[in-house]
């Protein structure tokens, strides 16, 4: 894995169109803050909106089927399918299921817990999160890495270094 240290978000933006254009592989980007024309574009939102419709109409259709099918009963002359008490118990059941696979995909889609990853022993790692724009490439081939290097050596990258896999 390579791992090059720029001092401007422009340079680093400028250092991914070449990367991409060159088709290398696999690019990933740290910095302080999100990249300018980046896609921001996440899963996690569309995953809770599905599990909770998902849970709201599970919640609503065991309510249903309880009291028509499973145990009606007559009380105080009320029909068997009497929906408007099921509407809260959905809403709770929706926000819970909702809740919970919000949780359960951002760590699925940030890949956590990762408590340790190759990349945090190089020393350009260490400005990543104050004022550093750092990006790696990841490659099985060393003709891939060597390209990486080269190309990287031309876009004036403050610090550039291989990190094991």
């Amino acid at each position: 894995m390579i791992v090059a240290l720029f001092e401007k978000e422009d340079d680093l933006r400028h250092a991914l169109r070449r990367l991409r254009a060159e088709n290398i592989g696999p690019i990933e980007t740290y910095t302080p803050a999100p990249v300018e024309g980046e896609s921001e574009q996440s899963v996690i939102p569309l995953i809770i909106l599905v599990a909770g419709l998902l849970g709201a109409a599970a919640s609503f259709g065991l309510q249903t089927y309880s009291s028509t099918v499973a145990y009606p009963f007559l009380i105080g002359n009320r029909p068997d399918f009497s929906w408007p008490p099921f509407i809260v118990t959905a809403f709770e059941n929706a926000v819970l299921i909702a809740l919970i696979a919000g949780i359960v995909s951002f760590l699925l889609v940030s890949r956590l817990p990762l408590l340790y990853a190759p990349v945090d022993e190089a020393t350009a790692m260490r400005r990543a999160s104050s004022d550093g724009w750092v990006l790696t490439v990841q490659g099985r081939e060393a003709a891939t890495l060597d390209r990486a290097r080269r190309l990287l050596h031309r876009l004036d990258a403050a610090s550039i270094e291989e990190v094991p896999e």
